[in-house]
């Protein structure tokens, strides 16, 4: 049985209300592998900030922040983000990443997804890091990341992926992975013209990171991709020992191997350097189900040993395909927002364990959205924690005065 209380988060959001001040709460991860200090990233009008909590998420404290923008000396702009976060299981280190896309307009100015389209440079990220041993009280300087070897520069920074040609970006979903060898598992969205014809235009891909022998520093080199297209991974370790990832369906070769609007999965046999062709997932009955274009999140959790999946999860059949016709660019609808367990036998969804998160309400616009969300366990309660803020499709009509309040979910699951 999944029961859940929602409260609001986090308690010093000036306005909970209106888009304008809005603070949406993201990458949440413990400083240390003991006790209970926290570290999140807020997204504010001013610039993505660092917050850390000594108490396990009930006070809070911001540590750092990076500027919304920066005009760049040949008069474009610089969009900085701070995140993911990453905390080494048995270093206990803790890795900070920061990235900018580029603009051809001051992005402060813009308001709104195609708004942002319009003037976004394509394939201008540039990815840092830092690192902290403390806790996240004290980091070292920034540094980019750039894959070892000879050919790689500034520029040229991971295999195809050159400023302003190609990209490789951060946008998928922690945990991310510490294998016994060393290696720590990154996935990342690659837009790269290597192998487009296997792994589309749009590549579900992966970093490798391994510590320097002396512990400071990290050493980078790019790794293979799913067939077919994919981005927004979420990879979880079955009980098998087998890697289980779940991906948005983008940039996908045609003919696709099935219905765009269904989910695939993919399994790794080998700890992640070869991915098997994508499958859609479906309950356990064999009923199958449709998702929007939106990213969703495995988690295992501390309190049973489950694997669980939380997502847009739509329905099939007649009803799906009126949905499908509505919305024709596959992104939405993003409601409900659901958790279910993931029969880790057969690999689908447990029908009878699906738990309703949040959903629109009666009169509310159908542009409405529940996505792009957080998760994990808590320490003291084992419980799941989700951090989300309601937000919109683009066509949200006055969008700017839309209410955008930020929750945070506690699910007891077992």
């Amino acid at each position: 049985m999944i029961t859940w209380q929602r409260e609001s988060h986090p308690e010093q959001q000036a306005d909970r209300d209106n888009a304008f001040g809005c603070i949406c709460c993201s990458h949440p991860t413990y400083a240390s592998v003991t006790g209970l200090a926290m570290l999140e990233i807020r997204r504010s009008p001013t610039g993505p900030q660092l917050w850390r909590s000594p108490d396990n998420g009930r006070t809070w404290g911001m540590v750092d922040s990076l500027p919304a923008e920066e005009q760049m000396p040949d008069g474009n702009w610089a969009q900085w983000n701070m995140g993911p976060l990453y905390l080494d299981p048995v270093e206990d280190r803790l890795v900070r990443f920061q990235w900018y896309s580029m603009f051809s307009a001051q992005p402060t100015t813009l308001f709104g997804y195609n708004d942002f389209v319009k003037v976004l440079l394509p394939n201008t990220y540039r990815v840092f890091y830092r690192i902290s041993t403390d806790g996240g009280l004290i980091w070292t300087p920034a540094k980019q990341l750039i894959e070892s070897g000879d050919e790689y520069d500034s520029d040229h920074w991971a295999a195809g992926v050159t400023f302003g040609e190609g990209a490789a970006v951060l946008g998928e979903i922690p945990p991310y992975h510490k294998l016994a060898d060393g290696r720590i598992m990154i996935p990342v969205q690659r837009r790269s013209p290597i192998g487009a014809d296997t792994y589309g235009t749009i590549q579900a891909a992966r970093l490798w990171a391994e510590w320097t022998p002396d512990g400071d520093d990290l050493q980078w080199r790019s790794g293979n991709a799913v067939p077919g297209g994919g981005c927004e991974q979420t990879i979880a370790r079955l009980r098998d020992g087998r890697f289980l990832n779940v991906m948005r369906v983008q940039g996908q070769i045609s003919p696709y191997f099935f219905d765009v609007w269904l989910r695939p999965y993919s399994l790794s046999n080998d700890d992640g350097e070869t991915w098997s062709q994508p499958r859609p997932l479906t309950y356990d009955d064999g009923t199958p189900f449709t998702t929007p274009r939106a990213w969703s999140q495995l988690i295992r959790s501390t309190a049973d040993g489950n694997l669980y999946w939380i997502a847009n999860i739509l329905p099939g059949a007649e009803e799906a395909r009126e949905i499908q016709a509505k919305w024709p660019g596959r992104a939405d609808p993003r409601y409900p927002l659901q958790i279910a367990r993931i029969d880790e036998e057969t690999l689908t969804v447990v029908r009878d364990s699906v738990a309703v998160l949040a959903d629109r309400e009666e009169g509310e616009s159908k542009y409405v959205r529940f996505s792009n969300f957080y998760v994990y366990n808590d320490r003291e309660t084992s419980e799941i924690v989700v951090l989300i803020m309601k937000s919109y499709h683009q066509d949200q009509p006055d969008l700017a005065n839309a209410p955008h309040p930020a929750w945070r979910y506690r699910i007891q699951v077992g």
